[in-house]
């Protein structure tokens, strides 16, 4: 029996502080909520509209919501083809439900 290598071309590479090496993105103890607050204090002009930011205060970045109620992670999971696992895949299911 041969072991099966998963294929991982969908994977984005992260190097955030989560890990001490590049990882995959939103696996493990990489966090999206980290993602959401790098582009907001960057000044992205989707973050400025969004429904979530209230008084100049994204309400993802701050943990008032849930973390894939982002649109711009959303669109990012959707363009570069990111599949979730484990505890990432749980938050986002609990979070389109109803969508």
């Amino acid at each position: 029996m041969s072991k099966r290598i998963r294929d991982r071309s969908h994977d984005a590479v992260c190097d955030c502080d989560a890990y001490p090496f590049p990882h995959r993105q939103f696996g493990g103890k990489c966090d999206a909520r980290e993602w959401v607050a790098e582009l907001y204090f960057s000044g992205d002009k989707e973050c400025v509209e969004c429904i979530n930011n209230v008084d100049h205060e994204c309400q993802v970045s701050t943990g008032t919501e849930e973390t894939f109620h982002c649109p711009a992670l959303r669109e990012h999971l959707r363009y570069e083809g990111i599949k979730l696992y484990g505890k990432a895949l749980q938050s986002f299911n609990r979070s389109t439900r109803g969508a």
